[in-house]
């Protein structure tokens, strides 16, 4: 009877093991996932980024050149509204 005791024993210890080096390698490949979903959404969101600018080519942020006749300048806008508040 004594021997089966001890079976019992060895077998807990053996399934504690087995589930702290499981729930190890979870954590692990876990913090892996989180790792390559941040580069790819880094990624996605720098590439939004640069498309959604289409002058921007390369690392220049130079302005696209001006039609002939035209330049560029900056204009000071008034909003010309009457109050809009409740009665």
């Amino acid at each position: 009877m004594r021997n089966f005791g001890i079976d019992l024993q060895q077998l807990e210890e053996t399934l504690v093991r087995a589930v702290i080096f499981q729930l190890s390698i979870s954590v692990i490949v876990l913090i892996l996932l989180f790792w390559a979903t941040y580069w790819v959404i880094k990624a996605g969101v720098r590439d939004g980024i640069r498309e959604a600018k289409p002058w921007h080519k390369g690392s220049s942020n130079t302005m696209p050149a001006t039609p002939p006749g035209y330049r560029w300048t900056l204009v000071k806008e008034i909003a010309h509204t009457e109050d809009m508040r409740a009665d």
